[in-house]
């Protein structure tokens, strides 16, 4: 299966952007996305590392990973997965696993013009039997979000979100909500602050998360995380250093 994701990714990394200037946008870091979308026909992958403090046991993600293709202006088509290592219940070393593919897309509804957000709905599925380890679904999995943005001025934005995730199993969704203020200190560098909650029937999560990102060249952004859940921020916390990488560089013609 991951010869089988390697392969989408290659294959989609050669399609060959339209000759148009692009603005960059990345979805990564933090729990909260955005509403803007890739431009048309550009391939952006997104990529990270993240250790989680998991009550002490610990579970390291070595490949977070999300790649994103403009279908058309104002809609991308989105292939994501996880690869990370944990320590099941009982054991004295790390195994390997693997999340299982996502499948989705992001639509904008909306620009946002004065008060009146940006709007863009946010569909995805896990993908049944794409996972290792016991971590997949057996039937498809759907997510679906609302987005929301408002750019207060040239230096500060609020983001909402709000969303469903249904596990494939149960009828009942988790239901997903989160406000994030962003921050622009110069052209380059970037920071945020966030809070987000789960909340099912099998226990809630209220975390918040802060974190920076930099532009290192016109098309590549690093970026560092870390966030804490507010019931048990002395195990229950992560931190995380990725890159969002538009790969295709459209150039006029």
């Amino acid at each position: 299966m991951n010869k089988f994701f390697y392969s989408l990714i290659f294959s989609l990394c050669t399609i060959v952007a339209s000759a148009q200037e692009v603005e960059f946008t990345a979805d990564r870091p933090g729990a909260s996305t955005g509403p803007a979308t890739v431009a048309h026909k550009v391939v952006q992958l997104e990529q990270g590392v993240q250790y989680d403090g998991d009550g002490g046991a610990g579970v390291f993600t070595f490949s977070n990973t999300l790649l994103r293709y403009g279908l058309f202006e104002g809609m991308e088509l989105r292939l994501g997965g996880d690869g990370f290592a944990h320590k099941p219940e009982g054991a004295l070393q790390y195994s390997p696993a693997f999340s299982g593919l996502s499948l989705g897309t992001k639509i904008k509804c909306f620009d946002g013009e004065g008060v009146i957000p940006a709007v863009s709905v946010l569909a995805d599925f896990s993908i049944p039997r794409t996972a290792s380890g016991g971590f997949g679904v057996d039937n498809l999995a759907p997510s679906l979000y609302l987005l929301f943005e408002n750019t207060v001025n040239e230096w500060l934005s609020i983001g909402y979100n709000v969303g469903a995730e249904w596990d494939g199993a149960q009828p009942a969704p988790t239901t997903f909500a989160a406000l994030c203020l962003g921050f622009s200190a110069t052209e380059r560098l970037g920071c945020f602050v966030e809070s987000y909650n789960y909340l099912s029937k099998f226990g809630n999560v209220y975390a918040v998360d802060f974190g920076l990102n930099y532009m290192v060249a016109e098309r590549v952004q690093l970026d560092f995380a870390t966030n804490l859940d507010l019931r048990n921020p002395a195990q229950a916390w992560a931190v995380s250093f990725g890159v969002a990488w538009q790969i295709n560089n459209p150039s006029k013609q």
